[in-house]
């Protein structure tokens, strides 16, 4: 039997009420784990703590709901 490592890989989307026009606001990925589930609970992780990564211009994550843009 053949061993897999599993990892999910995931993009923060928003878009204001009444619209279709989404901007991404983060990015991140599980990092390799053994099974889905442990892959599905580190994503559960980052997002619930507000760890994942941002690129210039996003949304500080902790600041994502306020519309502060830093």
């Amino acid at each position: 039997m053949t061993a897999h490592e599993y990892r999910i890989e995931y993009t923060i989307q928003r878009a204001p009420i009444d619209s279709d026009d989404w901007e991404d606001v983060g990015f991140g990925s599980s990092g390799a784990s053994g099974t889905v589930n442990g892959a599905l609970y580190a994503v559960e992780s980052y997002v619930q703590n507000r760890q994942w990564e941002t690129e210039p211009g996003m949304p500080d994550p902790d600041n994502l709901e306020s519309g502060d843009p830093s």
